[in-house]
């Protein structure tokens, strides 16, 4: 932050301050008397406000925001974040022209990973006064559990026996040094074709799987490698032209070649100003690169960044696609929790080809008005799916714009041109992080209006009192979930839960592969007991338990807002009753499915739950159909003994009769 911009944060949080002192100086003239429930009210109001201040407080002190790049596999989040950020390098490229070889410079990302491909981890990468690498490793025992699986797909009678990623596969035959090589060989005329060569398949073909088991281990050498995060970092000597160290070394870890480390779950990259150079990369704590979406976009470490109260999310997407949909999917089961306010967090990230917005319909040819048209239209997709989304945030970044298909820079272009986008995107980013503080701050403005209406209190008259007496009877009413929902609309659960399941990761192999690891696929981020946290909760307002209790949360709003119109001195409190209640739904729904998750992980996270999945493995067709009956038959009855419905139905019974507790509160303190 600037001079201005800390003069400016004093500024507000002394008002804060102010106002917080101010509140609780009223809250403690304030005679708590039970018989007098306006002032009750009152003082739940006044305090609800103190604890909101204390969270605009605490996220008007972030000084530094992380950036964090979603999106799927291929899209391109790697090459834009290395343009944007000038982590990139200029290299000597050999190409053939009129039958000659001739060497040209080049531009290309220090984190390149293949065309159409991803990094094998997460990437994180931080400013810093070192230029090092460092990774989170995965345990031995997950090593050692990766290569013996590895192994044995040689021996499967089914080629797809594991389906671990690309970048994971060609990770461990770095380790165990059994690679794929393609050799060039000349043909007739002169001419070449090439070959690929499987190392590994060809040794398997020579030994027995434990002999080639026992091969692989010798090679990996399990013992010299390092587990813990501490001990697994390399620094760039001075010696040595950082950006080309970069390159080099991560693609060393990236395709797990440094002897030394085991397979990264994380790699930290540290970058200083010779690296970074004149880029905006320092005005943020970090550029977060997370793995890409395949199967699954709903993951548990999407979802964690998208908690943090210190993130902007960039939901990236193709041109075309934009929102893409497994992005789109991510992005609405988020923006279901209303009271948490991602839309101010979450920016749309478009990333064009050359020449795409150019060729928009109803376009006049020019880039700027392409954007402005694709804006439009994904803002009305969001609004077609009833997704609150801020047009401000849908922001445009083409990294290649002004670069041939060789990586070449334009001739009509300069390195002017490229700052010039680089900085409008920045700018935009910057101007949703301005945004979200300014809303926080017209949060404080509203608080300390509001305050001033309730400063004073007054008694009510008995049939004032009445009113208010008989609004917490009706609401005490809807606090029984069991005498409004039905028993049998938890069943629905289990089918929800099985299609998704069915539908999210559709080829047998995969369903294989989490079954043989007890109902995750660390390596690939798939997590099915997570999975029924969100099934539970629901991914949309018109699924599960927001649909559930939709018109039930509408019947509590309704009773609270008629008070208000009713007794005019409330009407001024009431909206805080609301808000809190809207805060108090969502965190009812998060805590349902939370529980659920946390039981089944208890309770199912065993070879005795999946051993029958397990075996249907090799058994003919039907595979699909038959583990999704076996899924749902266990689901049915549970290791406790009770189906899963029906403890889906206890949690939700209990934690909607606390909620309802809770908002009765601002009226009773029993």
């Amino acid at each position: 932050m600037n001079s201005i911009e800390v003069k400016n944060l004093i500024e507000v949080k002394n008002s804060i301050n102010e106002l917080k002192n101010d509140i609780q100086s009223v809250v403690e003239s304030i005679n708590d008397d039970q018989k007098n429930v306006f002032e009750h009210i009152r003082k739940s109001s006044l305090l609800s406000k103190i604890k909101r201040l204390n969270k605009i407080d605490s996220a008007l002190n972030i000084e530094k925001y992380k950036i964090v790049f979603v999106g799927t596999i291929g899209a391109g989040k790697t090459t834009a974040i290395c343009h944007l950020f000038n982590l990139v390098d200029e290299v000597s490229k050999p190409i053939k022209s009129n039958k000659k070889t001739k060497n040209i410079e080049i531009i290309t990302p220090l984190f390149s990973t293949g065309s159409g491909r991803t990094t094998i981890s997460e990437v994180i990468i931080q400013p810093d006064d070192n230029v090092a690498i460092k990774i989170e490793p995965y345990s031995k025992k997950k090593l050692e559990q990766l290569i013996n699986e590895f192994c044995k797909s040689f021996y499967s009678e089914n080629s797809e026996d594991d389906l671990i990623s690309i970048e994971i596969e060609r990770a461990l035959r770095s380790i165990i040094n059994l690679k794929k090589i393609t050799k060039q060989t000349k043909i007739a005329n002169g001419k070449t074709t090439s070959k690929t060569i499987d190392q590994a398949k060809e040794k398997a073909k020579e030994v027995t799987v434990e002999e080639f088991k026992n091969f692989a281990f010798e090679n990996a050498k399990l013992e010299s490698r390092y587990y813990t995060k501490e001990e697994s970092e390399i620094f760039c000597p001075e010696s040595e032209n950082p950006k080309v160290w970069l390159r080099k070394t991560f693609a060393e870890v990236n395709k797990a070649e440094i002897p030394t480390f085991s397979l990264p779950k994380k790699i930290y990259v540290y970058v200083n100003s010779e690296v970074y150079g004149d880029s905006e990369l320092s005005k943020f704590d970090s550029i977060i690169d997370t793995k890409g979406i395949d199967e699954n976009p709903i993951r548990p470490d999407l979802n964690d960044y998208i908690n943090q109260d210190d993130t902007i999310c960039l939901f990236t997407s193709s041109y075309n696609d934009a929102p893409e949909t497994n992005v789109r999917e991510l992005m609405k089961y988020s923006l279901t929790q209303h009271s948490r306010n991602y839309e101010k967090r979450f920016v749309t990230f478009i990333m064009p080809h050359k020449g795409e917005p150019e060729q928009e319909n109803d376009g006049d040819g020019s880039y700027e008005t392409g954007t402005e048209i694709k804006k439009a239209i994904v803002q009305g997709v969001f609004d077609g799916l009833k997704i609150k989304f801020l047009n401000d945030n849908i922001v445009f970044y083409d990294a290649l714009q002004f670069y041939d298909t060789q990586g070449r820079l334009n001739r009509d272009y300069d390195s002017e041109d490229i700052q010039e986008i680089k900085n409008d995107t920045i700018f935009a980013i910057d101007y949703v992080i301005k945004n979200r503080k300014q809303s926080l701050k017209d949060e404080i403005k509203k608080i300390e209006e509001s305050f001033k209406l309730i400063q004073t209190g007054k008694t009510l008259s008995d049939n004032e009192v009445q009113l208010i007496n008989s609004t917490i009877s009706d609401i005490k009413d809807i606090s029984n979930l069991d005498k409004r929902i039905p028993s049998f609309t938890y069943e629905e659960f289990i089918d929800d839960y099985i299609e998704y399941y069915s539908t999210t990761y559709k080829a047998w192999n995969t369903k294989d592969a989490i079954h043989r690891r007890l109902g995750t696929f660390e390596e690939r981020g798939f997590d099915t007991y997570f999975d029924a946290k969100v099934v539970a909760e629901g991914r949309a307002e018109d699924e599960m338990l927001r649909k559930f209790t939709h018109e039930l949360y509408n019947e509590v709003v309704d009773h609270i807002t008629k008070l208000g119109i009713s007794l005019k001195d409330l009407n001024t409190l009431t909206p805080e009753i609301v808000k809190r209640f809207e805060i108090q739904y969502d965190n009812f729904i998060s805590s349902v499915g939370v529980q659920l998750e946390q039981f089944l992980r208890t309770n199912n996270n065993n070879v005795v739950f999946w051993r029958e999945l397990i075996n249907r493995r090799g058994k003919g067709a039907g595979y699909n159909q038959d583990v999704c009956t076996m899924l749902r038959r266990k689901l049915g009855t549970s290791n406790t003994g009770i189906s899963v419905e029906r403890v889906l139905q206890e949690f939700s019974e209990k934690e909607w009769k606390k909620l309802i507790e809770e908002i009765l509160k601002f009226f009773k303190s029993n």
